[in-house]
C-alpha cells in the first residue's frame, strides 16, 4: 500500500512548524525531514521536538533525510553517530544518506572497496537502533545508473535505497531501473521533471502509474519533492494528483 508524505526541503524557507501546518492542509500523511535546515544533526533536543510536533499533528515521520555522504569523513563512525541519534530522536524508521560525490564509473577499485566497508559500517550502526539505511538515488553517486547501484546494494547486505525517476533519461530506462530496483526500495521521492524543466505532477501521471506498478509488492510512502513552481500554495494540488495515482494503483492491483 502508498502512503502520501512530503520531503522538507522542497520548502527550505518555511519552519517545521509551517511546514506540518501546510502537509496537514494538503492531507498528507508523513513527512521526511531534512537535516540541512529543518533538523540538522547538531541538537538532539529540538529534533525531539519537532518530532512531537509531528506526532501531535497526527502525522509521521517517514524518514530523516540527511545529507551523509559515503567517503567524505575520516572516521565514518563519529561522523555517523549525530545523525543516527538524531534519526532516533525524530523516531525515523529509515535515515537517507548519499553515495559519494563521484559517478559510479569514476570511482577506483580503492574508491569503491573503501566505499563498501563505509556502507556496511553504518548499516551494522543503524540496525543496531532498529533503523534502515537507505542511499539516495542520484546522479553523480554510485547510484547513478542502476546496475552500479545493484552491484553496491549487494556488497553492503542489509543496505537499501530510494527511488525516483532520471529526468535526463528516456522514460523507459527509468522503468527498467525501477523494475530492478524495487526489491531493494523503501521510499519514493516524486516529481514530474524532463530535463531542467519542472512540470506539474499532474502532467506526469500516466508515467508515473507505469513507474509504480514496480513497487506494488508492499508499503512505501510517496514523498512530494518539490514544487514545480516552488510555491507552498501548489502543494494541495500536487498531492490530490498523488493521491489519483494512489487510487489508480490501489484498483490495478486489486484487479490483478
Amino acid at each position: 500500500m502508498f502512503q502520501t508524505g512530503l520531503v522538507t526541503i522542497s520548502f527550505r524557507s518555511l519552519t517545521p512548524s509551517q511546514i506540518i501546518e501546510i502537509s496537514v492542509a494538503a492531507g498528507l500523511k508523513a513527512l521526511e525531514w531534512g537535516g540541512d535546515v529543518h533538523v540538522p544533526p547538531t541538537d538532539v533536543e529540538y529534533a525531539r521536538r519537532v518530532a512531537e510536533q509531528t506526532r501531535n499533528a497526527g502525522l509521521m515521520t517517514a524518514a530523516y533525510g540527511s545529507y551523509y555522504r559515503l567517503l567524505q569523513n575520516n572516521d565514518p563512525r563519529a561522523a555517523f553517530a549525530p545523525v543516527l541519534e538524531t534519526a532516533c530522536a525524530l523516531q525515523a524508521p529509515v535515515i537517507r544518506i548519499w553515495g559519494g560525490v563521484k559517478g559510479s564509473a569514476e570511482l577506483t577499485q580503492a574508491e569503491w572497496e573503501a566505499m563498501v566497508a563505509e556502507g556496511r559500517l553504518l548499516v551494522e550502526m543503524a540496525s543496531e537502533k532498529g533503523i534502515t539505511l537507505s542511499l539516495e538515488c542520484h546522479n553523480w553517486t554510485v547510484t547513478d545508473e542502476y546496475h552500479a547501484a545493484l552491484r553496491y546494494l549487494e556488497a553492503v547486505p542489509g543496505l537499501t535505497m530510494y527511488w525516483q525517476p532520471n529526468q535526463f533519461i528516456p522514460e523507459q530506462e527509468n522503468y527498467l531501473s525501477a523494475q530492478a530496483l524495487a526489491p531493494y526500495v523503501t521510499n519514493l521521492h516524486v516529481f514530474h521533471w524532463l530535463g531542467n524543466d519542472r512540470y506539474p505532477l499532474a502532467d506526469g501521471e500516466e508515467i508515473w502509474k507505469k513507474y509504480l506498478s514496480c513497487f506494488q509488492d508492499r508499503d512505501r510512502w510517496l514523498l512530494l519533492e518539490f514544487m514545480h513552481d516552488d510555491r507552498p500554495e501548489s502543494l494541495a494540488q500536487t498531492a490530490e494528483a498523488l493521491r489519483r495515482l494512489i487510487e489508480s494503483s490501489n484498483s490495478k492491483k486489486g484487479d490483478a
